[in-house]
């Protein structure tokens, strides 16, 4: 029999054994491969959080280490593929140096790197990138500010807006040195178009620009970054309402004037004559002028009177958007006469039906103010002194008690002063 003669044409032609061969062929390459490189495979780890720890007796003397930023750092790692292959940020330590750290201030510190596990299989071959670092070793600080509206935007003509704020104040914390910067916190914000709504509100937010962002500032107006500092809150809510405008006359309010004196230009003047006002359509319509501060005519002679600081009585849900916020008024009653009189005729009123009064005062000399010849006609019979009881309800004896008075045949005269009379109060 005879044998056959192996033949390598055929051989490579076969296709099992080239699929073969070529598994052969990697593996072995595979192999030398590792084999070869075990040792000299290196790796970059990024990323690696910084450990920064100040010395117990600063930490109890409430000393702490501020960042603007979480700081990492970079190492390069040498070992066999297989273990370079697992190794990530929790197997390297960065610490900084800060032994020679000993009081508050902004300090630069060096960097070093070591295996969290000593006994891995691997090695650090290169310096920690960056080497040192900056921090700053302060006292933490929390503070509330005030917070300055600042919103600008346009209103149409014939309107007033104002703007209020969700929060008036903000708690800011960090370094006491950058707390001490702080001279104003400011809510900032610029809206487009003119405002003319009866009511307007927006919510100024990230989403809805533009924000009223919360802005620092130091003392020469210079903004103070917020790197280092914790806010309360980034923005703020800001509401802005928009009124309709009316001019209106300033009228002075009188007690005990007579209804028939006639105080004219000569005798009166009010500084401001008018005020613009910002309020509801509704309340402005209704208003046609505001009154001041009351001054009661029993309390005047014929003399030249100035009011320097009257109130203005302003209606409610409104504003007074004018400079003045208070009056000037001058009351010139010189040219009136003055002229006393004993007067013999007196009522009680307000007393109860189970008391009884009995005035044992006989007469009253009252001064009277008005023109000369309003008070040449007057008579003392035309006067009346009125003794009102109602606030004595109760009372038994004999009690003082106020006078006011009542002039018959005039219209333009008053009583200035004030009086009291005696009586005798009993039961009935």
């Amino acid at each position: 029999m005879k044998k056959k003669k192996l033949s390598l044409n055929k051989l490579f032609q076969n296709n099992k054994f080239l699929i073969i061969l070529s598994l052969v062929i990697s593996t072995i390459t595979w192999v030398y491969m590792s084999m070869g490189t075990t040792n000299d495979t290196s790796v970059t780890i990024s990323n690696i959080p910084i450990q920064i720890e100040l010395p117990d007796q600063l930490v109890n003397n409430g000393l702490q280490v501020f960042s603007d930023t979480e700081q990492t750092a970079t190492v390069t790692v040498t070992g066999s593929r297989a273990v370079l292959g697992s190794i990530s940020t929790k197997d390297i330590t960065v610490t900084a140096a800060t032994n020679g750290i000993d009081s508050a201030g902004t300090y630069q510190i060096s960097l070093s790197a070591v295996k969290t596990n000593p006994s891995a299989n691997f090695q650090i071959i290169s310096t920690v990138t960056p080497s040192n670092v900056n921090v700053i070793v302060d006292y933490l600080r929390e503070t509330s500010f005030p917070i300055q509206e600042n919103v600008v935007y346009k209103v149409a003509d014939g309107y007033y807006a104002s703007t209020s704020l969700a929060s008036k104040n903000i708690t800011i914390s960090g370094p006491q040195t950058e707390i001490a910067k702080i001279a104003k916190v400011s809510a900032s914000a610029e809206l487009d178009g003119i405002l003319d709504d009866s009511t307007w509100i927006r919510s100024l937010n990230p989403q809805t620009p533009p924000p009223a962002d919360i802005l620092l500032y130091d003392k020469s107006g210079n903004r103070i970054s917020t790197d280092l500092l914790k806010m309360e809150f980034g923005t703020v809510e800001a509401s802005i309402s928009v009124l309709p405008e009316k001019t209106v006359k300033v009228v002075p309010e009188f007690m005990n004037k007579p209804e028939g004196l006639n105080l004219g230009d000569d005798m009166l003047s009010v500084e401001p004559s008018e005020i613009l006002l910002a309020g509801p359509k509704k309340v402005l319509d209704n208003t046609k002028s505001i009154k001041l501060e009351s001054i009661d005519f029993a309390t005047l002679s014929n003399k030249r009177y100035e009011y320097n600081d009257q109130g203005i009585n302003i209606p409610t849900d409104c504003k007074n958007i004018s400079n003045s916020t208070a009056a000037k008024v001058v009351l010139d009653l010189s040219s009136l006469s003055k002229k006393t009189y004993t007067v013999d005729s007196f009522k009680v009123s307000g007393l109860s039906s189970e008391y009884k009064a009995d005035v044992t005062q006989t007469n009253m000399s009252v001064t009277v103010i008005g023109s000369k010849k309003e008070l040449e006609n007057l008579k003392s019979s035309d006067i009346e002194c009125i003794i009102d009881t109602s606030d004595q309800s109760g009372t038994v004896g004999s009690v003082q008690m106020p006078v006011t008075f009542k002039l018959k045949g005039t219209s333009t005269c008053w009583v200035s002063g004030s009086y009291k009379a005696n009586i005798t109060i009993s039961e009935k």
